[in-house]
Formats: C-alpha cells, structure tokens, sequence
C-alpha cells in the first residue's frame, strides 16, 4: 500500500512514481487504486519490471464501497 502525496514540495512540480518491491514475482496479478474522489479501479495481469502510468478510467471500474 502506498500513498501518493501531491504537496510535498512548495512552489516546485516533483515526479510522483510509486515503487514496489515483489520479490521473485514475475507478474502482478492484481492493482487496486483508489482515486482522490473515492472511485477506485483494477488492473490485473501485469508484467513486473516496467514503468506504468495508470489514469483515472482507464482501469476496471469499480463501486465505491460505503
């Protein structure tokens, strides 16, 4: 689990990447993001060792749990 925190840095833009550490896996079976407006998505199937770049709908849609 991470978070990802927009502000961190006053008057200046900075990268945003996530790094994760998976250990010998050789994919990603499952990547759940939940989104600033509450709305979350799923990715599945992915290839470890690669840069990604996931944008709000492009992912699986899924219902926000209340």
């Amino acid at each position: 689990r991470r978070t990802v925190m927009p502000s961190r840095s006053y008057l200046a833009q900075v990268e945003l990447p996530l790094t994760f550490g998976l250990g010998n896996a050789s994919r990603v079976e499952r990547l759940e993001v939940q989104w600033p407006d509450g709305s979350s998505e799923i990715w599945t199937d992915l290839t470890v060792g690669q840069t990604l770049i996931l944008a709000a709908g492009s992912g699986a849609r899924q219902t926000p749990q209340r």
